[in-house]
Parts: structure tokens; sequence; C-alpha cells
């Protein structure tokens, strides 16, 4: 009898401790951009100001994925020499980031947008061919593991 007992702890353990490494590995909450144009790069003095109304959409459903209330979320960015537009814009509440956008190749289009949630990315939209739209979309779960990757 308790051999038996014993197996079934044991199972039981098993079962525990891979539940937990399951959800460990969850992914993250799903998003989608709001089409296949990325978006172009707001000025330094643009971010600034009323920066959302400039984002095209591309914070619908920010909230869902960072956990973070995008009227919480103020905008920073770097620009190139001689050139008014943001080549990098760090979107965050605090120390927390909550969105990255990368220009780099300084068409004044985003090449890379990135979400984060709790320090890590959760979503990758990438540009790989500078033309200006989405090649592929990607999910990593809260591990920092490729879920899901999407081709434009």
């Amino acid at each position: 009898m308790l051999r038996h007992v014993g197996a079934g702890l044991a199972a039981a353990a098993v079962l525990l401790l891979g539940s937990e490494r399951l959800g460990a590995q969850a992914p993250a909450a799903q998003w989608s951009p709001p089409g296949s144009a990325m978006p172009g790069m707001p000025t330094i003095a643009e971010l600034q100001g009323n920066w959302q109304g400039l984002t095209g959409g591309w914070f619908n459903g920010v909230e869902s994925v960072s956990g973070i209330p995008v009227a919480q979320v103020r905008a920073t960015g770097e620009t190139t020499a001689g050139s008014a537009r943001a080549k990098f814009i760090r979107f965050s509440a605090g120390p927390r980031t909550v969105a990255v956008w990368t220009d780099r190749n300084g068409d004044g289009r985003a090449d890379m947008v990135e979400l984060y949630r709790g320090g890590a990315v959760v979503v990758q939209v990438v540009d790989a061919d500078f033309n200006g739209t989405a090649d592929v979309v990607r999910q990593y779960d809260t591990a920092g593991q490729l879920s899901s990757e999407k081709r434009m």
C-alpha cells in the first residue's frame, strides 16, 4: 500500500512540475499589427505632444500585452545627424519599457517594432527588406522562446 501511495505522490509531483513548466512558457497575450505597412517615425518634437495620434493604431491592444495602460506611456527618441525624424523610439512607463520602434535604414519608417512585458520582448514585427511593409510577426512566450512566427 505504501508503495502505491509513494508512486502516486511521485506521479503527482511530476504532473505539478510539468504544469508549472508549461505555465511558465505559455504564450504572451496575442497581438497583431493594424496592417502590413510599418509605422512612420515621428519627429522628436512630435513625441513631446500627442504621439498616440501619430501611431496609426499600433498601440491598439498594447495594454493587453504590456499590462500598462497607454495613458501612462511616455515616448523618448533619438535622431540621426541632420534629421528631425527619430531613428529609435522607446515607449515606456517609468523604468518599464512598453515598446521600441527602430528605423535601421533611416527612411523615416520603423523597420522593427517590439512590444515588451516585464522587460522581455513578447512581440516583434520586422521589415527585413526595408520596403516599408512588415515581413514577419513573431510572438514569444513568457520564457522568451519563440512561440509563433507569421510571414506577412
